[in-house]
């Protein structure tokens, strides 16, 4: 009683107690990462149910809730990548007069030029000349 959902595959599933008050449920999601590998995850329902059909439909709506869970998170984690990049600079020499091998980093001008950023020079920071 698969169902897919968002891309992936949800497989609730429910076993009857061995006491014979009820039933347990358990979900596994199955998510392709690539064309060769699929990864399956299980969650386990704490809770008993009363009949075979309310196991498999709160299996069934956990999974879905996991699925909308990690959607939600993965788009604010990709939010939070675009937000905190750096843009990308490159390595010039300073300019004409300046010893070849002594580079300065880049940054943008108001105008989208690329102009050099000016070293501080820091008697404290061997790193700096």
């Amino acid at each position: 009683m698969s169902e897919h959902y968002k891309g992936r595959i949800i497989d609730p599933r429910a076993y009857k107690l061995s006491d014979g008050t009820g039933w347990s449920a358990k979900v596994c999601i199955a998510e392709n990462v690539d064309s060769e590998t699929t990864i399956d995850i299980p969650f386990s329902l704490i809770d008993i149910f009363p009949t075979k059909e309310s196991a498999i439909q709160a299996a069934l709506a956990h999974g879905k809730q996991e699925v909308d869970k990690r959607i939600r998170s993965s788009e604010i984690e990709n939010i939070f990548d675009e937000a905190n990049k750096l843009p990308a600079v490159s390595r010039q020499p300073f300019g004409p007069s300046t010893n070849l091998g002594v580079t300065a980093d880049l940054g943008s001008a108001r105008d989208g030029h690329s102009q050099p950023v000016p070293r501080l020079k820091t008697p404290d920071d061997p790193f700096r000349s």
